[in-house]
Parts: structure tokens; C-alpha cells; sequence
């Protein structure tokens, strides 16, 4: 019986600023950037299940969030559509290749678009697993990208899928786990 305690106590600790998304039984979660805040989850689309703000010099926050789509393809066939939506957007996607995530190997791309706030850069990891896309977005203003890169990169490579060991209702509905630390 303490044994069970331990293992719980081990795993809240682990999983103190991780946040994460459950999907067919995996739940993805990332580290963010010390002293980031949650962005409310009813003001995110229904796809993405978490983000997280930081604080830049300008109106349009740098960000990082973690969305999830079914996707029975292959990552090559994912990539070839969301270079299709992008172009049709005119904003200017680029596969940067492969980064190493906790997860394992995952597509590393850039794209760079125009807003009402000016020129944003966004970097997707995007990972496919058992039909789930799992897509980490790091966002920030193309000028002031290059000072929240370090910070970006790090939280990018700590995605990670584990087994989902906690489930509800709510949960289950929103496809969002999130502890806070």
C-alpha cells in the first residue's frame, strides 16, 4: 500500500510544470519555460489542448501550446498538408528536419506569416503516434523570436508520450491534463 503512495508522490513531482494532452490511451506532455503562465483552455480552439505565455516587449506574447489531431498517414503525407494550408495562407513554411525529442524523432518545421501584430515566426515539432498528430508550436514576433529560441528549443525537446495513467470525464472530453508547479 505505500508503495502505491510512492509511486504517486514520484509522479507528481516528475510531473510538476509538465503539461500534457491524452489521447488514445498516451498523454503528451512538454516542459515549458520557468515562470510561464496558463492560458486559459476555453479560450483555445478545440485541437489544442494547452499553452503556455510568456512575457515579451510587445502586445502579441511569445507562446508555446501543444495540439493534438487524428491522422491515420504518414508524417510525410502530414507534412505535404500543412505546407499545402500554409501556402494557401501565403505564409512561408520550411522543413528544418529532425529534432530529438523525448518522444523520440520528430519533424522540426518554421513558418513565418504576417498578422494585425506584424511578421510571426512559429516553429512546429510535430510527432505521428499510434494516429495521433501530437504538435508542439513555439510562436513569438519575428523580431524578438531570437531572444525566446533558447527557451523554445528546450521546451520543444522535452515532448514526450506516456502512458496515460490518470482519466476523467472532463478530461477525456477536453483531452487536457495540466499540473501546475
Amino acid at each position: 500500500m505505500h508503495l502505491k503512495y510512492i509511486l504517486i508522490a514520484i509522479f507528481l513531482i516528475s510531473s510538476i510544470c509538465s503539461i500534457g494532452s491524452v489521447e488514445n490511451n498516451l498523454t503528451a506532455q512538454f516542459t515549458p519555460p520557468k515562470d510561464w503562465r496558463f492560458a486559459e483552455i476555453e479560450a483555445l480552439p478545440k485541437h489544442v489542448h494547452v499553452m503556455v505565455v510568456g512575457k515579451g516587449d510587445y502586445p502579441f506574447p511569445p507562446s508555446i501550446n501543444l495540439g493534438t489531431e487524428l491522422y491515420a498517414g504518414t508524417l510525410a503525407e502530414y507534412l505535404q498538408i500543412v505546407k499545402a494550408i500554409n501556402d494557401a495562407d501565403g505564409a512561408e513554411w520550411k522543413n528544418l528536419g529532425t529534432i530529438e525529442t523525448e518522444a523520440g524523432p520528430a519533424n522540426l518545421s518554421q513558418v513565418d506569416s504576417s498578422t494585425e501584430w506584424g511578421k510571426v515566426r512559429m516553429m512546429h515539432v510535430i510527432l505521428l503516434k499510434e494516429g495521433t498528430a501530437y504538435i508542439l508550436t513555439a510562436a513569438a514576433l519575428c523580431k524578438e523570436f531570437s531572444k525566446f529560441y533558447p527557451q523554445f528549443f528546450r521546451s520543444m525537446k522535452t515532448l514526450r508520450l506516456i502512458p496515460s495513467i490518470v482519466k476523467n470525464e472532463n478530461e477525456k472530453e477536453r483531452g487536457a491534463i495540466k499540473s501546475v508547479g
